[in-house]
């Protein structure tokens, strides 16, 4: 097992967090207050060169002009994202923003299966969660101490319930969840998430098995008693959010680079298992690497699993999942073909084999990839991967093994496709 848990650890990322000083400042002409203005944003610029250099350079060569454009993609996602859920974030008037910056691709080797939401919170307010949860397979709510965007402060979870262990969180259920530092007296049927007294960030998961037929959450952020209208906008409370959007760039760039570097550090033949601080709770985690060439499949394998929950996807080098909506590079536990003994097997290829389980690979060499297996009810063996010549590939699959044809293959992404709106991924 690889060791990752210091590499990944968040007081390696740590930035200065809030500015204790403010920029220079002089609104007395059109000339000045636009220099003001240019000079803020000469910070973000700044940021976002440190966060390409990350990106880009260091990085194995195989992919290299597709890694280019990818990283400038990357970055312009990460701005939407961290202006969205940082910038944008205001204590006293909060919301639930997509953790992402389109509506498909969300933050760091997001889960494809899961519909990501979070909101920046303040332990000196009460916050109340209601609605609809919806019947995922996986519903999860955590708060952390700090924020996301710079784990100044000591990012750790300071609470965390989901479906499987607490019942005001079952499938189908209309849910009330209080976020607050102190327990109120009266909670009623509510449930009640604890916040630390400062700086602090409410995560949501929605994990679907099925993606067909599971159903959504519509649900509501609101903060006791809010001051209405709120306030406008100064010179701290700008500086402090733009300062929020530019750590975000640099620490997640630094992040992001530990995570693949991870990956990239598995043995070529098995998976290695893997740690990221702060992720989903109660998960079980295999991140490794493997390279395919037109000419190869790539066979990857997994004893019987023994979980509540687990899935598997590709990556690349900016830690993103391919388009999955439109490529097949992720399965779960409901969609893939199990061998008659419960394990299962992959097929990595740029050329689609016929059969189930199948990679795409096509275009792109070299493949980040990673498991999750959620309350695992024991240990789970590391993956193992072989690379093969694809015309030998019939050699290393089972007899039985059904075949999928072209029409059955398109049908198959045209369900995925809907999928992801029928999963509200569309929404912000």
């Amino acid at each position: 097992m690889s060791d990752t848990k210091s590499a990944m650890a968040q007081e390696n990322f740590a930035s200065a967090g809030p500015p204790t000083s403010f920029a220079p400042a002089d609104f007395s002409s059109d000339a000045s207050a636009l220099a003001y203005a240019e000079a803020q944003l000469d910070t973000l610029v700044e940021a976002m060169r440190y966060s390409l250099r990350k990106q880009i350079t260091g990085w194995p060569g195989d992919d290299r002009e597709l890694n280019t454009y990818e990283a400038l993609r990357h970055l312009l996602r990460n701005i939407s994202f961290g202006h969205a859920a940082h910038m944008e974030a205001d204590y006293g008037n909060p919301t639930l923003t997509k953790m992402g910056g389109t509506n498909r691709i969300q933050f760091q080797l997001q889960s494809t299966d899961c519909n990501y939401h979070s909101a920046v919170l303040h332990g000196a307010y009460t916050y109340r969660l209601s609605g609809y949860r919806g019947s995922c397979a996986v519903f999860q709510l955590s708060t952390y101490n700090s924020h996301s965007c710079d784990f100044a402060g000591g990012w750790k979870m300071i609470a965390n319930a989901n479906n499987v262990d607490t019942p005001q969180l079952a499938s189908g259920k209309h849910i009330e969840v209080v976020l607050s530092h102190q327990k109120p007296a009266n909670l009623g049927d509510a449930l009640w998430l604890e916040l630390p007294e400062g700086r602090c960030e409410l995560h949501i998961r929605q994990y679907y098995a099925d993606w067909f037929t599971e159903r959504p959450a519509d649900l509501m952020l609101t903060c006791e008693n809010q001051t209405f209208p709120p306030p406008l906008l100064t010179q701290e409370t700008s500086e402090t959010r733009l300062k929020r959007l530019t750590d975000l760039l640099r620490v997640h760039a630094d992040f992001c680079v530990a995570g693949v570097q991870a990956h990239l550090a598995s043995p070529d033949d098995r998976i290695a298992k893997f740690v990221v601080p702060g992720a989903f709770a109660g998960t079980d985690y295999f991140s490794g690497q493997f390279r395919c060439r037109e000419d190869e499949a790539v066979v990857i394998e997994i004893d019987k699993p023994d979980c509540e929950y687990w899935n598997v996807e590709l990556a690349q080098l900016q830690w993103e999942p391919g388009d999955y909506w439109a490529r097949l590079v992720n399965y779960n536990l409901k969609q893939v073909h199990y061998e008659a003994d419960g394990s299962v097997r992959f097929i990595a290829a740029w050329q689609d084999p016929g059969l189930p389980n199948w990679f795409d690979c096509s275009g792109r060499i070299l493949h980040l990839i990673a498991f999750r297996f959620f309350e695992a009810k024991r240990e789970h063996g590391e993956p193992r991967v072989k690379t093969v010549k694809l015309a030998e590939l019939a050699e290393y699959i089972s007899p039985d093994m059904p075949r999928v044809s072209r029409a059955e293959r398109r049908a198959q992404m045209e369900a995925r496709l809907v999928s992801v709106y029928r999963r509200r991924f569309n929404d912000f």
